[in-house]
């Protein structure tokens, strides 16, 4: 501390005088002190020619401090031990003060306290050297060496603090929905469901929300699923059917076709594994014979005609 002490000439010289003799006094209880000996080697080095005649002292030779002629050394000790106790005790007062500032700081600033953590990680030449030095003892000093001047502790500035008021979000706004029509039929009646919810049976006429519609058809075990594009406001048609998978067959044989807008022929006889709906008409042809049909239902697995 003493050597990092500003001032005037006379003031610097007077701080190099006293870390002097205190090391010094080190090296004498401890010749083998290696951090005051390394201290008092670079206050030589960095210290003018003359402060060095001021003190003269080798490092070999013991520095002895001769007892005062008048009065007792314990009293004397004493006496000046209660000197410097009040400026032992600002002391102290100060760095408590100060250690308690910045505690109080960090808590009101988290950042303060990872911006500390991060400036003590970076070694410092002065830290390195205030590390080896051995603590100070209180030792007797010449009463013209004055008292090192203490610095008043920067009182750190308050952290400010920011409030956040989070507000919920606005409803949504509601809108009107728009409706459209489904008009649908079947061959064979037919119960109509919208995930799972009854909403009537074929022939009807459902009233839907806009958009793309998926209604389930059931009829006994049958189930068959079907889409509808539902416009605002219009009303959209559909017709549902029903398919089986039959074994069809004709005596001697005949040309099969499935009757409705448009004829869809399906093969000649044998014909096996035929999907065809529930309620269509089967048409069987021979030139030798008149035509036959027959109609489709939902209990038919196999169909067997026989000509004429």
């Amino acid at each position: 501390m003493l050597l990092e002490q500003s001032g005037t000439p006379d003031e610097r010289k007077k701080y190099r005088k006293a870390a002097e003799i205190i090391l010094l006094k080190t090296l004498h209880r401890e010749p083998e002190n290696a951090g005051a000996r390394a201290l008092l080697q670079s206050l030589r080095a960095a210290a003018p020619e003359q402060s060095r005649e001021d003190v003269p002292f080798r490092e070999d030779v013991p520095f002895i401090v001769a007892p005062a002629r008048t009065g007792s050394p314990e009293r004397d000790v004493k006496r000046k031990f209660r000197l410097k106790l009040p400026f032992v005790l600002i002391l102290m007062l100060a760095a408590g003060g100060g250690i308690l500032r910045i505690v109080q700081s960090h808590r009101l600033n988290p950042n303060a306290l990872a911006a500390t953590a991060a400036q003590k990680a970076r070694p410092r030449e002065l830290d390195f050297r205030r590390d080896v030095s051995p603590a100070p003892q209180p030792v007797p000093v010449s009463s013209d060496i004055p008292a090192p001047a203490v610095d008043p502790v920067p009182e750190p500035t308050p952290a400010r603090r920011v409030l956040v008021v989070r507000t919920p979000a606005p409803p949504p706004i509601a809108t009107s929905t728009a409706v459209g029509k489904l008009a649908v039929s079947s061959p064979i009646a037919a119960e109509i469901y919208a995930a799972d919810r009854y909403v009537g049976s074929t022939p009807t006429t459902l009233e839907l929300p806009a958009g793309r519609q998926t209604l389930e058809y059931r009829h006994g075990d049958l189930r068959t699923t079907a889409s509808h594009e539902i416009k605002p406001d219009e009303t959209a048609t559909a017709t549902i059917t029903f398919s089986v998978t039959l074994q069809i067959n004709a005596k001697p044989w005949a040309q099969v076709f499935l009757d409705g807008a448009q004829r869809r022929p399906l093969g000649q006889t044998p014909l096996s594994d035929i999907s065809v709906p529930i309620g269509g008409v089967l048409v069987f042809e021979n030139p030798n014979f008149p035509a036959k049909s027959y109609r489709i239902t939902e209990k038919d697995s196999a169909i067997q005609v026989n000509f004429p």
